[in-house]
């Protein structure tokens, strides 16, 4: 009666289990259990499932930060493969180019992932490459390679900058974090990250896109301790603390300092038909001829003497009268 409800039920699938029933000697409880099984399978096909590829974490658990002060972390896209873990932090956007910003992080290393997981190709940072891939990350536009070395915190980094649309400005660098061929090994100083940042921004200059090239700080890591991919510190000055070896501070900022002539340069009286009151007494004009010449003295901001933008007060002067001391 099971064989012939199931026939009914499934069709052709009962129908095969009849067939398999015939040929092999089982009692009616494996019959029933292939049942359920199959129930089983049948209502997990049915639901609706999140596809274990990429998935949203919170921004604190992301690999890589971009420096304090911005661009803004919107959310964190995850991808976990066998041998690696990526990480995209999309950044907030002020531009008007197509695209999202983005930092992305690829940490090559001991995942620890279930088996059959599939695992991630490694490709090295080649120019033509990145090239390409700038390409694709910032559409239209006229990407220049920049040809200088330059380096951060964590080494040499490539990046390529161009204009977008209206007055944006674009950026997209990459860099790659490894210890030296002759330094790795299966055992210790392992392990590569892989760093990619597309920015755009209004407004901005090639120097303002750059600065998170040079702030952003990795602080993700493997659990293992050999995995390191950061290669040996560097080896402290060996002029620290060795005799006729001077080591100054550094010079404050310098200061500006404003000239007396600058401070007696009075701004310009309002114009309400009174004079402006001054606050040092001024020589009296005798009239003769004038020693200077037929356009007069520029003023400290290009204007002939007399114009009215700006008055020069001279200095003290002898007074007879006043019983000062005359030469």
């Amino acid at each position: 009666m099971a064989e012939r409800f199931l026939s009914r039920r499934f069709g052709l699938f009962g129908e095969a289990l009849e067939r398999v029933d015939r040929r092999c000697t089982g009692s009616a409880s494996a019959i029933v259990a292939v049942s359920c099984l199959l129930l089983a399978g049948c209502a997990a096909r049915e639901g609706v499932r999140t596809p274990a590829g990429a998935a949203l974490v919170p921004a604190e658990n992301a690999l890589i930060l971009p420096p304090p002060g911005g661009p803004a972390v919107l959310n964190v896209v995850e991808r976990r493969y066998g041998n690696a873990v990526e990480q995209d932090i999309n950044l907030h956007t002020s531009a008007s180019t197509p695209g999202q910003n983005f930092l992305r992080a690829k940490f090559f290393g001991p995942v620890g992932s279930e088996v059959g997981q599939r695992r991630s190709a490694y490709r090295p940072v080649r120019e033509t490459e990145m090239m390409r891939e700038a390409r694709r990350a910032v559409p239209g536009v006229a990407l220049a390679r920049s040809p200088y070395f330059l380096q951060n915190n964590y080494g040499p980094f490539g990046y390529a900058f161009g204009r977008g649309r209206g007055n944006d400005a674009c950026l997209f660098a990459w860099q790659q974090i490894r210890p030296p061929q002759h330094r790795r090994s299966p055992l210790q100083n392992y392990g590569t990250i892989q760093v990619r940042l597309r920015y755009c921004a209004a407004g901005a200059t090639e120097r303002e896109l750059l600065a998170p090239v040079y702030g952003y700080t990795i602080s993700g890591t493997f659990a293992d301790p050999s995995w390191n991919p950061y290669g040996e510190p560097p080896a402290v000055d060996p002029g620290i603390g060795r005799t006729g070896n001077p080591i100054y501070p550094k010079e404050p900022p310098a200061i500006k300092r404003v000239s007396v002539a600058e401070r007696r340069v009075v701004r310009p009286a309002p114009e309400t038909g009174m004079a402006r009151p001054q606050t040092q007494r001024q020589q009296p004009t005798a009239p003769g001829p004038s020693n200077q010449p037929a356009g007069g003295l520029p003023s400290p901001t290009g204007a002939p003497a007399g114009a009215a933008s700006t008055v020069v007060v001279p200095g003290p002067t002898c007074d007879a009268q006043a019983g000062s001391d005359c030469p």
